[in-house]
């Protein structure tokens, strides 16, 4: 391999490494101290309260899995994930899967379309498991 290709193209990424980085440790604070020590209660649930876990910091940081874009997505979304999951009404689907129970909820917080998944294995309580960024909603021009 070219050894002045190689380093090209590490200076690709300069800026997606530090903003990575830099990202997920915001996402990482606002996840376990603030959004965890006050779990969210779920209108659309009844109520109920939905645990935010290790589990699903890890699934939404998952590398190996996504690009970095895609977990940059979801780490900037994480407060709209939030304000969903406490002010739904409904859900938009219910599945039952071989690892359990999931609740889909798909909505638009300030601007941007997002899903967010719960869920429950065997009877256990409902945790967050992921938020996925789908999109931006563009203001009309006036």
């Amino acid at each position: 391999m070219n050894l002045k290709f190689l380093k090209t193209e590490q200076k690709l990424d300069t800026i997606l490494n530090h903003t990575f980085k830099y990202a997920k440790k915001l996402a990482k604070d606002f996840y376990f101290n603030v959004w965890a020590k006050n779990s969210p209660k779920c209108p659309a649930l009844g109520g109920e309260i939905i645990n935010i876990t290790r589990e699903g910091w890890e699934h939404i940081i998952d590398e190996t899995s996504r690009t970095k874009a895609d977990v940059l997505g979801r780490l900037f979304v994480l407060e709209r994930a939030k304000v969903l999951l406490e002010t739904a009404n409904i859900f938009t689907t219910k599945e039952k899967r071989q690892k359990g129970e999931y609740w889909i909820f798909d909505g638009v917080i300030k601007q941007v379309r997002i899903k967010v998944v719960v869920r429950s294995i065997e009877g256990t309580p409902k945790h967050f498991l992921t938020v996925i960024k789908k999109g931006t909603i563009e203001n009309e021009i006036k």
